[in-house]
């Protein structure tokens, strides 16, 4: 065969194989033909496929969201209370001028007795105080006791300029000049615009307080004077402030023994019992020293808060105050089980060697011992107060 003839074979196997679109083997060494373009589409298709349908997932998933975003979260109100013992706005018939309340007033004005704690009442939404004594010029007969307290109606200021919300009157020393020094003190109370609670043979009155709309309720009665006779009083003071609206309802608590650390008897009976029947929180005053503090069925008992801003003493021989603080939580105005509580370690004066009427916020090593105490105090009911005064 001819070179020319050759090459005119070539050229024809050629075109052969041109024709047919190639010739691979699979994997089994078996031959395939097939188009290549199209395998090419259907990839394409297969990943234009998948791309829709992750464009699909991502589109869900943003849908999700977006419907967990809309869908409303409950309204949580959140209202925290700050409580404190005996304020004694005056002195009793007794002191002599100097070095009194009345000359630390006279001297210094409404303003200086709660320069020191007026950022934590004006923090909270709710302050209440014990006043033990009256707010009264009157000079008539006083009672018949040892010691009888009296201060200058125009004390209260000291009261409302500090941001307290509220006073208990039910304790031993309401009446101390007669009915006209009761009314006198609720008159004066009143027309300051504060809350005032007051159960007993000298008047009856409820107390209550809105804010962010929830209503705030208390019941103040005397057990240290009035005895058994006093839980009709709660219980009608109870029902009488639910029928109102009140949503956190208190039982102020003036009970125990004076200048006693240990609890009597009834006070343990008496607290269980207001929790049992459907108060939120007790708060004990009258033994002028503090004594525990008891978690009973998730809600608190505090059995006394001891002395605060107290002009019934030169220099008190205990010192240690405190401040209960206590948040409640309200999800769509419903009270919700689990509260917060702390005590801020206090002492009833600036300086130690004397009382001068203005409460302290104690600090570093001062303020652990307070907190020590407390703990031995409440160590019965297994309560345990941290470093930074959380009640846990």
């Amino acid at each position: 065969m001819n070179r020319k003839a050759i090459l005119s074979g070539i050229i024809v196997l050629m075109i052969f194989f041109t024709a047919c679109g190639g010739v691979w083997s699979d994997t089994n060494g078996e031959t395939q033909t097939g188009n290549m373009e199209g395998q090419t589409e259907n990839r394409t298709e297969t990943q234009s496929h998948t791309t829709e349908s992750a464009g699909g997932i991502e589109q869900t998933q943003e849908e999700t969201s977006s419907e967990t975003e809309a869908v409303p979260q409950p309204e949580v109100t959140e209202i925290v209370i700050s409580a404190v013992g005996d304020v004694m706005l005056g002195t009793n018939q007794k002191t002599a001028y100097s070095r009194s309340f009345h000359e630390y007033y006279d001297k210094y004005g409404e303003d200086y007795f709660f320069q020191n704690v007026k950022g934590v009442f004006e923090e909270d939404d709710f302050t209440i105080v014990n006043l033990e004594g009256t707010l009264t010029d009157s000079d008539n007969i006083r009672t018949t006791k040892q010691w009888n307290h009296k201060g200058k109606p125009e004390y209260v200021d000291i009261l409302v300029n500090a941001s307290v919300e509220a006073v208990t009157l039910g304790n031993n020393h309401i009446m101390d000049y007669q009915q006209e020094g009761v009314n006198d003190t609720i008159q004066t109370v009143k027309d300051a615009g504060l809350a005032y609670g007051l159960s007993g043979d000298w008047g009856h009155a409820l107390g209550i307080y809105e804010v962010k709309g929830i209503k705030i309720g208390f019941v103040s009665v005397n057990e240290y004077y009035d005895g058994d006779r006093v839980y009709q009083w709660l219980e009608d003071g109870l029902e009488d402030l639910k029928s109102q609206g009140a949503d956190i309802v208190i039982a102020a608590m003036h009970w125990g023994g004076d200048k006693v650390h240990e609890l009597e008897e009834n006070q343990y009976i008496m607290g269980k019992w207001c929790i049992d029947r459907g108060f939120d929180l007790v708060l004990g005053c009258h033994p002028h020293v503090l004594q525990g503090i008891e978690k009973y069925n998730g809600k608190y008992i505090v059995y006394s808060m001891g002395n605060f801003c107290y002009g019934g003493s030169k220099n008190p021989a205990e010192k240690e105050s405190m401040i209960f603080q206590i948040k409640f939580s309200f999800a769509e105005g419903v009270m919700q089980e689990e509260t917060e509580a702390k005590i801020i370690p206090c002492r009833l004066s600036s300086v130690t060697n004397q009382n001068d009427y203005c409460p302290v916020i104690l600090e570093g090593e001062e303020a652990q011992k307070v907190i020590a105490q407390m703990n031995g105090y409440s160590e019965e009911f297994g309560v345990v107060i941290d470093e930074e005064g959380n009640i846990n």
